[in-house]
This record gives C-alpha cells, sequence and structure tokens, in this order.
C-alpha cells in the first residue's frame, strides 16, 4: 500500500479502458455538436478537449459523423431508461399516464435535445450514413416507444385513440416540429406554451378515466 494510506487504483482492463475512451469522447462530443453543430464541429479537437489524441478518436469512431451518431444513441437510451423507471415506480395507471405526458413534455422541449435532433435531421438530408442511422434510431424509437405504451394500457383506466405505433409517431414528429420552431421563434411562442400544447396533444390522443 502506498505512503499515504490510499488505495493503488485499479488497473482497467482493455474492454474497460476502450469504453472509458468511448464515454469521453461521446460527452466532449456531445458538447461540441452542441455548440459547433454537426458540419462546425472538428472532430481532432474533439479528441483534443476530451485528453485523447487523433488516432484514439478514429481507432473508436469511423470519424465525426459515427461519433455524432453514437452522441444520438447513447441519448436515446438515456431518455428510454428515463421513461421505463417512471413507469416502474409507479403503480397507478392514471399517474403513470400523467408522469409519462409530462416527462415528453420535458423532453420536447429541452434545448439540448431539440437542437440535436435538428442537427440529426439536417445530417441525414446531406449524409447516406446519417440517413441510415436516422431510419435505424427512428424504427428504434417506434420500438421501444410502442412497448412503453402497451405498458400504460394494461391498466384499464386507460385508453388509447391511436395504435401505440401510430402515438408515438405523431408525438415525436408533431411535438418535435413545434419545439423546434419554438426556438427559432423565441418569446413569440414561449416554452411554457409549447410545453402545454404538447400536454394537450398527449391528453387527445390517450387519455384516463
Amino acid at each position: 500500500m502506498p505512503e499515504n494510506g490510499t488505495k493503488p487504483r485499479k488497473r482497467l482492463t482493455r474492454e474497460e479502458s476502450r469504453a472509458q475512451t468511448r464515454a469521453t469522447l461521446i460527452a466532449v462530443g456531445r458538447s461540441h455538436f452542441l455548440r459547433y453543430g454537426l458540419g462546425g464541429a472538428v472532430a481532432e479537437k474533439i479528441a483534443e478537449d476530451a485528453g485523447y489524441s487523433r488516432g484514439a478518436l478514429y481507432s473508436n469512431f469511423d470519424g465525426k459523423e459515427d461519433l455524432f451518431v453514437a452522441v444520438i444513441h447513447a441519448e436515446q437510451a438515456h431518455h428510454l431508461n428515463v421513461f421505463r423507471a417512471l413507469l416502474k415506480e409507479e403503480p397507478s395507471g392514471k399517474k403513470r399516464l400523467k408522469k409519462m405526458r409530462d416527462a415528453i413534455a420535458d423532453l420536447m422541449t429541452d434545448h439540448d435535445w431539440i437542437v440535436l435532433r435538428a442537427e440529426f435531421e439536417v445530417g441525414a438530408l446531406r449524409s447516406e450514413h446519417i440517413r441510415k442511422s436516422f431510419v435505424e434510431v427512428h424504427r428504434q424509437q417506434l420500438r421501444d416507444g410502442s412497448e412503453l405504451v402497451k405498458d400504460l394500457l394494461r391498466s384499464p383506466e386507460v385508453t388509447s385513440r391511436l395504435k401505440p405505433e401510430d402515438f408515438i409517431t405523431v408525438i415525436i414528429h408533431l411535438a418535435h416540429g413545434l419545439a423546434v420552431t419554438q426556438r427559432i421563434l423565441g418569446p413569440e411562442l414561449s416554452q411554457k406554451s409549447t410545453r402545454s400544447l404538447v400536454q394537450s396533444l398527449f391528453d387527445h390522443l390517450i387519455s384516463s378515466a
């Protein structure tokens, strides 16, 4: 044991070290994409700010676009975990529905997610690689979102006007489009009003007795 009494750090395995490197690059990449956009972000600068060499980035990702897609996947996984946790911790069908509604309204008016999602859409229009990733993410969103809605609908208190996959499609695209417009208009369409509109849309499509 070292003289100062502290335990020596456990040496990371190769897999753990690689996972740590990827996680750091994704976190720093996220901040760069938010600040500079996909087009303005520079792979070498991301690597430098993350404390790694250019080679470290390219040994973990095919390039800037691949890193951006990894950021999107990390965001999606985080959001899904939040939604699942909300449903798991609340037994009441009515309260679960309200928590889900509020969480969706929070997400759809979250500045970071609005910007990243908009960058993802623009990137998909310009890059075939990103377009394919967008299609994959969209399909996964529909699968995951449909399962969450089906979980909600297991309660006899909850009814929906749409099939689960159609509900998720409407919420994702209409709510996001509204949120993007709000960010552009600013005070003309407040974030509070946008959040309320998303909640109203949710309540119109799915409700509790």
